[in-house]
């Protein structure tokens, strides 16, 4: 093809005629400009498809992660407000309660009351990963990034609360466990072939009338209720990605 071209120069410009010539080296190079253009636009319409493929596997890939943390959320926060209806229970201020005695709370209730404590937090894989390699920077859509720093915001706020009832659970609650009860019979929920008939069983409505352990389980019971709070204020923001994210891709389809 080139040397077709430079054939027709050739007997142009042997045959005297300059103008025409020049008319036709100014033709060639439009077409040659042209045609990189056009070879640009594609490239570009390439890259813009291979991105637009990627980004579509991303928020798929974050939509599929935040369904697992979603029920991960759930089963967390079910888990706190179990702990603090068994505070409640057996601090005996539940507004419908009953005047407190020994006998309404079991060994086990009193354990998980003031054993149990919940530091879990739903997991983000997919996107601590993308994090990690900038990959986030392919998402065009500005609400999900948007939405995506505020979740970072509320997941920190969880973690400093859970932060701080752990550190006081461990100065404090934890000895009453250690210093004001006999602990072995509260095994028994968890160890439930030993034999406890010659432990001393434990006085919970005397020890609950001791105003230190009262404030103690009273503390625990705030923190908790504040872990919750957090908890929820977490899992609003993972059911708002999830359909921001729904959203974009069913867009896309």
């Amino acid at each position: 093809m080139i040397k077709f071209f430079r054939r027709i120069r050739y007997n142009l410009m042997e045959a005297g005629k300059t103008g025409k010539y020049l008319k036709y080296a100014i033709g060639e190079i439009v077409l040659v400009v042209i045609g990189i253009l056009i070879a640009l636009s594609i490239n570009n319409w390439n890259e813009n498809r291979k991105y637009s493929i990627e980004e579509k596997a991303i928020l798929s890939s974050l939509l599929e992660n935040l369904n697992l943390s979603k029920t991960q959320s759930e089963l967390l926060i079910s888990d706190e407000i179990a702990l603090k209806q068994s505070l409640i229970r057996i601090l005996g201020i539940a507004s419908n309660n009953a005047k407190l005695t020994s006998q309404i709370i079991p060994d086990s209730i009193f354990k998980s009351a003031v054993w149990d404590l919940y530091s879990d937090l739903p997991t983000f894989n997919a996107y601590n990963n993308l994090k990690s390699t900038n990959k986030l920077s392919l998402i065009k859509n500005q609400k999900i990034n948007e939405k995506f720093t505020e979740l970072e915001f509320r997941l920190n706020k969880l973690r400093n609360a859970l932060d701080d009832r752990l550190s006081v659970h461990q100065i404090r609650v934890d000895n009453i466990l250690e210093k004001d009860i006999n602990f072995i019979p509260l095994l028994k929920s968890n160890v439930p072939n030993i034999n406890i008939e010659n432990e001393s069983k434990n006085n919970y409505y005397q020890l609950l009338g001791v105003k230190r352990i009262r404030n103690l389980l009273g503390m625990k019971l705030s923190f908790t209720q504040d872990a919750i709070d957090f908890r929820e204020n977490l899992d609003e923001e993972i059911k708002g990605l999830m359909i921001l994210i729904e959203n974009e891709l069913s867009e896309r389809e």
